[in-house]
């Protein structure tokens, strides 16, 4: 029989979150403990368990292929190489939330936020509420009726939660538009320039007047001389930027996978107990009391 109850999907960045979790525990005497970051990530994904009675966990990870830097080397080229201690705790933190058997996501050559993507289309598909997690602000592009990004603040506790008003009022554009803004704009931390001399503000207002890049190119004879001249200068930035921001096509997230695994929090706890973390195994447990 099938089941109807109601779904409603946590979908984490586990980058971001394992990163977050590491440089958290540097200070800690135990921080060279196997485990530790797994503990770190569990207790915040105890404090987003406060946003929603979610039934279903995916967490991403980026591809150790990246298909975007192999075209494209000047895509987050600026960035440090992920530590050793980083990605032996990453790695462990994944083989973890597998042994607890929740749903982990790693499709070649992409970026979790890839993966999440397209996860928020299988849940529009499916009519699933959906909460994304995650620092990337390309995100916002993925907030819908249904879809809510919440994102890290400096303190994790206070989760910034961006729905459609708020991309509204806080960026001037609908959020099915903030790649358009982001791509004139440019984004320092992926390494990508926008246009010189036009900021969110002139971005934003491109977009509200025109619509999409190619729209706006479009415009080019309307606009003022000095817009025109910025944007015929930044083309091939620009047009890049949409090209590297947009999430990769055809991944396929096995929502239905996911959704059988449900949200298995309490396996987590388990997990932590053995390791001795039992701090972050009472958070997990205090945040969802009675598991299936």
């Amino acid at each position: 029989m099938v089941s109807t109850r109601p779904r409603t999907v946590l979908a984490i960045d586990g980058n971001s979150l394992a990163h977050r979790a590491w440089h958290s525990t540097r200070a800690d005497e135990r921080a060279e403990l196997d485990g530790v970051v797994t503990a770190a990530f569990a207790s915040m994904l105890a404090t987003v368990w406060r946003y929603g009675a979610y039934t279903t966990l995916l967490v991403a990870f980026d591809d150790r292929t990246n298909r975007r830097r192999e075209d494209f080397p000047e895509y987050k080229a600026q960035r440090a190489p992920t530590p050793d201690g980083l990605r032996h705790h990453m790695d462990l933190l994944i083989d973890h939330l597998r042994s607890c058997e929740v749903a982990v996501r790693v499709s070649p050559g992409a970026e979790a936020d890839d993966v999440l993507a397209a996860t928020v289309d299988g849940c529009l598909d499916r009519d699933w509420p959906c909460d994304l997690v995650s620092a990337d602000r390309d995100l916002i592009a993925l907030v819908a009726p249904t879809v809510r990004l919440l994102r890290p603040r400096q303190r994790f506790a206070d989760l910034s939660v961006e729905d459609e008003a708020a991309i509204r009022d806080r960026y001037g554009v609908e959020p099915a538009r903030y790649l358009d803004l982001a791509a004139l704009r440019g984004d320092p931390s992926d390494g990508l320039e926008g246009a010189k001399g036009i900021g969110p503000s002139r971005a934003a207002r491109l977009v509200r007047d025109h619509g999409s890049i190619a729209d706006i190119y479009r415009a080019l004879p309307d606009l003022p001389p000095r817009i025109a001249a910025s944007l015929r200068e930044a083309r091939d930035r620009v047009e890049r930027n949409v090209l590297l921001m947009t999430p990769l096509p055809h991944l396929e997230p096995e929502l239905e996978d996911a959704d059988a695994r449900g949200a298995p929090l309490a396996r987590i706890a388990t997990l932590l107990d053995g390791l001795d973390f039992d701090d972050a195994a009472r958070r997990l447990r205090r945040a969802q009391p009675a598991e299936e």
